[in-house]
């Protein structure tokens, strides 16, 4: 992956931080709140995607 392209994926993720009570909220709260999940759901993709073009060639 081109140095540009990892750092353009990774600043969006500083962007969606929320305030919040976090205290004791652990693995529970990654699964259960909406934006977490989008974040988990965008990253399976991409790791998808990138050992998908990996086995094909």
């Amino acid at each position: 992956m081109k140095p540009v392209a990892a750092a353009l994926f990774f600043l969006p993720s500083a962007a969606l931080a929320h305030t919040g009570d976090h205290h004791g909220a652990g693995l529970w709260h990654l699964l259960t709140e909406p934006d977490h999940l989008a974040m988990i759901a965008a990253v399976a993709a991409v790791l998808g995607l990138v050992i998908y073009r990996r086995v094909r060639s």
